[in-house]
């Protein structure tokens, strides 16, 4: 596998990944009870958390939407091999992921001590999130470097394609008086 190929597998998977955390995210509990709503959250003093907690869907809601749109871009970049798309996609996927770790920690801090699994299970997930999204990033590096340097290369029409039967370097040369054969 190529840089190139990994980069794909990248862009697909972000796209696929960021749709599904983000029903997960829009489908999480936050009150437990059917008639006595009883919320999971603590009632805190801090306004950095309340905010978190309380805007949580709105916050989801717009990052996997940019997400998903600056993955297509980064997919479409690297069909018409332009360097601009990698850029963006490696820059916004790190700050995504720190910001949605901020978010995980500021609501992990909130959530009352009866569900501090729940808050595992978050912290768990969104590190193994982080770790599959920056795995692949070296190899989008790579390959946006392959293209910042020369992008002909990196290009289809840009290969010289050889047959695997011959090539025309392992001909022998090959003089006039040898195409044509007498007859007599």
């Amino acid at each position: 596998m190529n840089a190139k190929m990994i980069s794909t597998m990248a862009g697909i998977f972000s796209i696929l990944n960021t749709i599904q955390f983000f029903i997960f995210e829009l489908n999480q509990i936050t009150h437990i009870g059917f008639e006595d709503k009883y919320s999971i959250y603590l009632d805190t003093d801090s306004e950095v958390s309340s905010w978190a907690v309380v805007y949580r869907n709105n916050i989801s809601i717009g990052l996997c939407i940019t997400t998903v749109a600056i993955s297509c871009f980064f997919l479409f970049c690297l069909d018409k091999n332009m360097f601009m798309g990698l850029i963006v996609y490696t820059l916004w996927i790190i700050i995504y992921e720190l910001f949605s770790f901020t978010m995980i920690l500021l609501i992990y801090g909130t959530i009352k001590e009866q569900f501090k699994e729940l808050g595992n299970l978050y912290l768990v997930l969104q590190i193994s999130r982080m770790l599959l999204h920056f795995t692949p990033l070296p190899f989008i590096v790579k390959h946006g470097y392959s293209l910042y340097k020369d992008p002909k290369t990196v290009s289809i029409a840009g290969r010289r394609r050889r047959s695997s039967v011959s090539t025309v370097d392992s001909w022998p040369p090959v003089g006039l008086g040898s195409l044509y054969r007498k007859t007599n």
